[in-house]
């Protein structure tokens, strides 16, 4: 389990702490719970309904999305992914056609070069693909603390479907969290699919 004692730390404790613990997590489990991440994923009706996907590229330990990015590609489904902007703290999507128009930004993450940018109004996404270091069953999620997801989701206009994606070690009962936090409605491991609880 990864999680211990989650509500006795705050949050920047607890980032650093989950962190740790998903780091030491073998390279052997991350690629196979990865592989059956991305299968379950595929599988899902949320996937196959979907034209307009918004998905991180995957960085050191978390669950590896690069080839779930290639297969819906080649599935014909558009993919965008995040960019963010540093001085503003403030993320958009740009739409990727092919894996080789990423180069690593300012903190190592996977990023279009500025030739490369399609910016795109995320109104049109039929779902999105988030990150995190911890998921509960209300739908919070603690991520890497610069608030981009959570001033993201915000910013829409209408309710888009979000999933979360993650090691189920890296699902539990309840988080800490703020009012301005906002919940997803899914998280998917390597095991099970979660319904954000009502």
């Amino acid at each position: 389990m990864l999680l211990v004692g989650v509500m006795i730390m705050n949050k920047k404790e607890l980032r650093r702490e989950l962190i740790k613990k998903r780091d030491s997590l073998s390279e052997a489990f991350i690629t196979d719970a990865s592989r059956k991440i991305t299968e379950n994923l595929l599988n899902l009706d949320l996937y196959k309904n979907s034209t307009n996907i918004f998905v991180f590229v995957s960085y050191k330990s978390e669950v590896d999305t690069h080839d779930f990015i290639k297969k819906a590609i080649s599935d014909g489904k558009n993919i965008y992914i995040p960019v963010v902007d540093k001085k503003t703290k403030t993320m958009q999507i740009s739409k990727l056609d092919n894996f080789s128009q990423l180069s690593e930004n300012y903190m190592g993450i996977l990023e279009p070069r500025e030739s490369e940018l399609n910016i795109s109004n995320p109104e049109i996404l039929d779902l999105i693909i988030t990150p995190g270091l911890a998921f509960d069953k209300s739908g919070y999620r603690i991520g890497y603390g610069g608030g981009f997801y959570d001033k993201f989701f915000d910013s829409l206009q209408r309710d888009i479907p979000k999933l979360g994606i993650g090691f189920e070690e890296q699902f539990v009962d309840k988080l800490p969290h703020e009012e301005y936090d906002i919940q997803i409605d899914f998280f998917l491991s390597e095991i099970n699919l979660h319904t954000r609880r009502k």
